[in-house]
C-alpha cells in the first residue's frame, strides 16, 4: 500500500467513525444535533426565525453574563412547522438609543458545529460583557447602550435585542471585548 492511499483510508476511516457518532447522538430538548446528511437538507435559521428575549442576568469576576432565549416561532424564512439547522455562530454588537454600534463586535467561545432547532425549541444565547468600570475611562469611553444587535450571517438584517437600556459598554472597541456562546436550550 502507497503513503498516499493509507493517509486516504484513514481519512475514509475518521469519516466514518465521524458520521456514525453524529448518528448516535442522543437527542437534547427540542434542540437536538442530526446527522450531516438530514442537516444538509434541511434550511439553515435565520434570525427572523427567533423570538429573543433577555432571561437572566448574573456577575462574576468583574463580568456580567446576560443571558438571552431564543425561542424558535418559525417567522422567517423557515416555516413555523419546520426545523431548521443552526451554527453556533452569530454577530453580536451593543447599540445605543439610535441603533449605533458601539464597542467591539462579540467573540465567539465555546463549542463548534451545529444543531437541528425544532419548531418552539429554544436556544440559550449567553453573552459575557466584562464591566467598562475595570477599565480606565479616559481608554474606555464608557457609552449607555439600549441592547443588542444580532444576527446569524454577515449579510443578514440584524435584529435588536433590548436590554432596558442599564447596560454600559466601551466605546473604543479594543477593550471589554463582549464574548458570546449559542447552546441548545430545552423546551
Amino acid at each position: 500500500m502507497t503513503r498516499k492511499t493509507t493517509t486516504t483510508a484513514r481519512a475514509r476511516t475518521r469519516l466514518a467513525v465521524l458520521a456514525a457518532a453524529m448518528v448516535a447522538a442522543p437527542a437534547v430538548g427540542a434542540a437536538t444535533a442530526a446527522p450531516a446528511a438530514a442537516q444538509e437538507s434541511m434550511r439553515d435559521c435565520v434570525v427572523t426565525d427567533f423570538s429573543i428575549a433577555e432571561t437572566d442576568r448574573r456577575a462574576a469576576a468583574g463580568t456580567a453574563y446576560i443571558e438571552f432565549t431564543m425561542t424558535r416561532t418559525g417567522e422567517g424564512e423557515t416555516p413555523a412547522g419546520e426545523p431548521c439547522n443552526l451554527y453556533r455562530y452569530a454577530n453580536l454588537i451593543w447599540v445605543d438609543d439610535q441603533d449605533e454600534p458601539v464597542g467591539a463586535w462579540a467573540e465567539r467561545e465555546g463549542g463548534s458545529g451545529s444543531y437541528t432547532v425544532e419548531p418552539d425549541g429554544t436556544v440559550l444565547l449567553t453573552v459575557a460583557q466584562p464591566n467598562p468600570a475595570n477599565y480606565d475611562p479616559e481608554l474606555c469611553e464608557p457609552t449607555p447602550v439600549s441592547g443588542l444587535a444580532v444576527s446569524l450571517y454577515i449579510a443578514e438584517q440584524m435584529v435588536t435585542v433590548p436590554t432596558g437600556g442599564h447596560d454600559t459598554a466601551c466605546a473604543n472597541a479594543e477593550l471589554a471585548v463582549p464574548r458570546y456562546s449559542i447552546e441548545p436550550g430545552g423546551n
